[in-house]
């Protein structure tokens, strides 16, 4: 399990790192990221932190959540798309 500052909200440091493994390529674009029981387990995290950390990483356009199959990182154009709809004010998230 990964130790988590007991000073700083547990999901924005969990996000940070979920966030980095994405930006190094460690979870490269198109795979399916670890599932929400998969990061409860990992960081030691409540459900609903969790789901706070997946919200964040899909708003920061970093994922999208396909229904049934779960969270995949999006690719560079994904990510474009989505910082332009958010410059439009048109969030569909």
């Amino acid at each position: 399990m990964v130790e988590l500052k007991a000073n700083q909200p547990r999901w924005r440091q969990v996000h940070a790192i979920i966030a980095e493994r994405i930006r190094s390529g460690e979870y490269e674009a198109g795979e399916r990221i670890p599932s929400l029981i998969d990061l409860i387990e990992e960081f030691g995290i409540a459900n609903a932190t969790g789901q706070k950390v997946m919200r964040a990483l899909r708003a920061d356009g970093l994922i999208r959540t396909e229904p049934g199959m779960g969270s995949f990182v999006t690719t560079p154009e994904e990510r474009q798309e989505i910082e332009s709809e958010h410059a439009k004010g048109t969030d569909t998230a």
